[in-house]
């Protein structure tokens, strides 16, 4: 039987240097609740978990939601990248001067938001890029085309894309659309 003592001794004489040794310089000298530490495949890893992409695109998503509040389509555009655009489901591309369009004419619809809900699912980043399934539900006082006035609850679930740029994370891409249906007055809509 091993001796808890001396496997703890050798944890702190050998395995300890190594584990500092590859500490990586931006990690911060005391421990901390922001850095994750784990041994994987005899390689020591060493992980920022403060989450500083999502926080980004958390943030981004409140100033989005403000846009939308305010209906200030030229914010919600500047919270594009320059090449931002979308697939929908049958394959078409609208690019962006079509979603500004399209953003526009939701908009003139729209009286009042109720509510604005978006959850997002596990982020992937690669590079410049990071992307996550994202959860919209929204609430809004809207006008349907006979120009009457109603409660429009709209959900959907897609995936985003969000490129870092100088000016900080921007939506770049929207795909896999999935239609999740639309209320009017708590009826489901029928087109």
């Amino acid at each position: 039987m091993k001796k808890p003592g001396l496997l703890s001794l050798f944890w702190v004489v050998v395995c300890w240097p190594l584990l500092v040794a590859q500490v990586p310089t931006d990690a911060p000298a005391t421990p901390s609740t922001e850095w994750k530490t784990k041994s994987k495949g005899g390689k020591v890893i060493v992980r920022d978990k403060s989450k500083p992409v999502r926080k980004a695109i958390e943030a981004w998503y409140t100033l989005n939601t403000d846009a939308f509040r305010a209906k200030d389509v030229k914010a919600i555009m500047a919270l594009r990248t320059d090449d931002f655009h979308t697939l929908t489901p049958d394959g078409k591309v609208n690019s962006r001067a079509d979603m500004e369009a399209y953003t526009r004419r939701l908009l003139g619809m729209i009286d009042h938001f109720l509510s604005l809900e978006f959850e997002i699912g596990t982020l992937e980043v690669e590079g410049d890029l990071a992307s996550a399934d994202v959860l919209q539900d929204t609430v809004r006082m809207q006008r349907l085309p006979d120009g009457t006035l109603h409660q429009v609850q709209a959900r959907a679930l897609q995936r985003e894309t969000w490129k870092k740029t100088d000016a900080g994370w921007k939506l770049h891409k929207v795909d896999n659309i999935r239609d999740l249906g639309i209320l009017v007055d708590g009826e489901p809509y029928k087109r």
